[in-house]
């Protein structure tokens, strides 16, 4: 089981915002997409999930063109929770996260199981019966975690998903995406904190100016030319840290 990119670009007004992606995904692996703003790693999640189909190139599962796939069937197969989703109408905790068993289909006995278990996992249980509008920004995220959680689809992409979470969170969610892959799910994360990519992520995908300049462990791909040459600082290396330099 593989999700493969094979020279994926999306090209909006003339302006390539992610340029001949090609790449492969395995499930039981957590990948970190990597890359200064404006790079493309929000565009690249998009396009996987198709919620901009992509100008050129091909995106596979399984050996089965994704492009092809109803929008029901993507649902079922990928969830994407994205950075800071607007609020379009307000509901409850619980609605929002009933909202990802709607790829399901007909609900069954075990859905409020699914439900319950996404928010137990987010430790935002407490909050289910509470309107998004009374929620943080953080409890608002967790929340939007959990809707994707409830799918139950093989594959999850997350962009920026510790965004407004305070550290107790940050870190709870890493663990959880980590217990995710030990289960067998693929999860691919766009992610700035390169600490947290360091400690949690098996493989990293570096992007800059849309195209891909770097993939491997972070060991293979976190050196000082990189780090100067994509991101622009100067890395000093310490016996068990680092310091990063403008």
């Amino acid at each position: 089981m593989t999700l493969r990119l094979t020279h994926l670009s999306y090209i909006l007004r003339h302006r390539a915002l992610i340029q001949d992606i090609s790449a492969s995904f395995e499930p039981g692996t957590l990948y970190g997409i990597l890359g200064p703003n404006g790079s493309g790693k929000s565009t690249l999640l998009k396009t996987m999930a198709r919620i901009w189909n992509p100008t050129h190139g091909q995106l596979t599962w399984q050996n089965q063109n994704l492009l092809h796939f109803s929008r029901l069937e993507m649902s079922r197969t990928l969830s994407l929770v994205p950075q800071n989703p607007p609020l379009y109408f307000d509901v409850t905790a619980y609605q929002m996260v009933t909202m990802g068993r709607y790829a399901q289909g007909k609900h069954s006995l075990h859905d409020s199981h699914y439900i319950e278990e996404a928010l137990q996992q987010v430790d935002a249980w407490h909050l289910r019966d509470q309107f998004l509008s009374q929620l943080s920004g953080g409890e608002r995220q967790r929340i939007y975690i959990a809707r994707a959680l409830a799918t139950q689809s093989p594959i999850l992409l997350l962009d920026e998903p510790t965004s407004y979470l305070d550290l107790r969170h940050q870190l709870e969610i890493w663990q959880l995406l980590r217990t995710l892959v030990q289960r067998g799910k693929l999860v691919i994360v766009a992610v700035h904190d390169l600490l947290a990519v360091q400690r949690f992520c098996d493989q990293l995908i570096v992007l800059h100016q849309g195209r891909c300049q770097a993939t491997g462990t972070y060991e293979e791909v976190m050196t000082p030319t990189l780090l100067q040459d994509i991101f622009g600082v100067k890395f000093k290396e310490q016996i068990s840290s680092f310091e990063l330099c403008l």
